[in-house]
């Protein structure tokens, strides 16, 4: 049986953390991003990967374009637990590397 306990919209999706007195864990704002599969999809797919949960938050009118059209003209302002902000931030800023980039070993 699935736990309802979960968080999330799959099991994919890391757990929200809880504090010492079973309270879910503020959010924070990590930043504002272009509502697309290229951007905000993908920030939350990768901080998934790393096991920090992200929501994506539609202000204004945004939510109404996301309905209607499949995207937010405003954007989506991105969001994780307050203590795995500093986290999120430094992977979001980190340098990509690819197999050419590999120091060579003697």
């Amino acid at each position: 049986m699935d736990d309802i306990t979960r968080w999330g919209r799959g099991r994919d999706v890391p757990l929200w953390p809880a504090g010492p007195d079973g309270e879910k864990e503020p959010a924070e704002l990590l930043r504002h991003t272009f509502d697309s599969a290229a951007e905000a999809d993908m920030v939350i797919s990768l901080l998934s990967a790393y096991g920090i949960p992200c929501f994506p938050y539609y202000e204004g009118e945004g939510l109404a374009g996301k309905i209607i059209s499949g995207f937010s003209g405003f954007g989506a302002a991105l969001y994780v637990p307050r203590s795995r902000l500093e986290e999120a931030s430094a992977l979001l800023a980190a340098e990509v590397l690819d197999d050419n980039d590999k120091e060579d070993t003697p």
